[in-house]
């Protein structure tokens, strides 16, 4: 998803993520590079553009609302929700983890 070094106009992120999510990257760890300025909201359109239409169950707004109730994304440790939603912009070298809910007990 990244190549050589970002140019002065783009920004490397670290994606991490475990359960379906994993499987669907083939991996538990993604390094992605975005345009400067990108937001999350930017970040799950270069995923969805990479992995395909698999990932709109997990990217898609199920509402209006900028959360994803079937989606916990935390950027440098802090929910996304409190940053902006998926509007929050994202910074170089910044780590994104997602996780998919899980019920049980």
């Amino acid at each position: 998803m990244s190549g050589p070094d970002p140019s002065p106009h783009t920004i490397a992120v670290k994606v991490r993520t475990i359960g379906p999510l994993k499987a669907l990257f083939g991996a538990g760890e993604l390094d992605v590079t975005l345009p400067e300025g990108a937001s999350v909201d930017d970040l799950l359109a270069r995923l969805t553009e990479s992995f395909g239409e698999r990932c709109a169950p997990y990217f898609a707004p199920q509402t209006s609302a900028a959360a994803l109730p079937h989606l916990r994304i935390m950027v440098n440790g802090r929910d996304v929700a409190v940053l902006g939603g998926r509007q929050a912009v994202l910074a170089g070298d910044d780590e994104i983890l997602m996780l998919t809910p899980v019920a049980g007990g």
